[in-house]
């Protein structure tokens, strides 16, 4: 396997990440604006999130243990206020932003340092439309949800995961991968869901299969789970947890 290929998204060209264009079957890179308002209690949390979450994700960075409660609070409030997000607004998350998080996302561990993954970003919703009619066309039963728009989840972006399938850990470093760029996100008020079924139609669909083929994912490569990407339109209630699924071993 060429290690050399197996991220897009590398640590010293972050700023050339790869983006699926609805015209061309190249990738390009553009630039979006977007205005985003929160109210004050929620940008101040989000903002003190997003300024720890981009010290992470700092490759030069030394480790540093924490020097306040508060730095950890903000953490963990973090992790137990995200929620899977199923509605979302129609604003633009600019490539700025979202270069920013998939920076976060690569700076998970990963085995040996492999990097087992590659990542395509979908953001044109020309081109969420056109792949999306090409899964209905093969499974109309899809389009029956209520308020469909998309495959994914109707979200405005989507981050579309392969994995090494030569590699027997690498569907768990693309996990860890997607859990940083979810909070990385979250952070900046961005909400995300994870899609197992998407990636599945995508996959499983012949009048899909010349999007797959522009995602041009390397040897061996298979693509793995998508995340749905956007600025909420819902506040999903936290579901319960199982608490008894942790046991301690004396």
């Amino acid at each position: 396997m060429d290690i050399n290929v197996c991220c897009y998204l590398c640590t010293v060209c972050t700023n050339n990440a790869t983006w699926i264009d609805t015209n061309s079957a190249t990738w390009v890179y553009t630039k979006y604006r977007f205005n985003h308002t929160v109210n004050n209690m929620k940008k101040i949390f989000l903002g003190l999130a997003a300024a720890l979450m981009l010290t992470a994700c700092n490759e030069n960075r030394q480790p540093e243990a924490m020097t306040s409660v508060d730095s950890a609070s903000v953490v963990t409030d973090l992790m137990m206020s995200r929620r899977s997000i199923r509605a979302y607004k129609d604003s633009v998350i600019s490539r700025d932003t979202l270069n920013e998080i998939l920076k976060c996302g690569i700076h998970a561990p990963n085995g040996q340092n492999l990097q087992s993954y590659e990542i395509r970003v979908i953001d044109s919703p020309a081109l969420i439309d056109s792949i999306t009619q090409a899964v209905v066309k093969d499974n109309p039963k899809i389009a029956e949800r209520k308020g469909f728009k998309n495959i994914f989840v109707n979200a405005p972006c989507v981050v579309c995961i392969a994995y090494d399938t030569t590699y027997d850990m690498a569907q768990i470093d693309c996990g860890l991968l997607g859990e940083n760029i979810i909070l990385a996100a979250w952070s900046r008020g961005i909400g995300s869901c994870c899609l197992g079924s998407s990636a599945r139609w995508i996959l499983d669909s012949p009048s899909a299969k010349p999007y797959l083929d522009r995602m041009a994912f390397s040897k061996n490569y298979k693509l793995l789970y998508c995340i749905a990407l956007g600025y909420p339109d819902e506040s999903p209630e936290a579901k319960p947890r199982r608490q008894e699924m942790i046991k301690f071993m004396d």
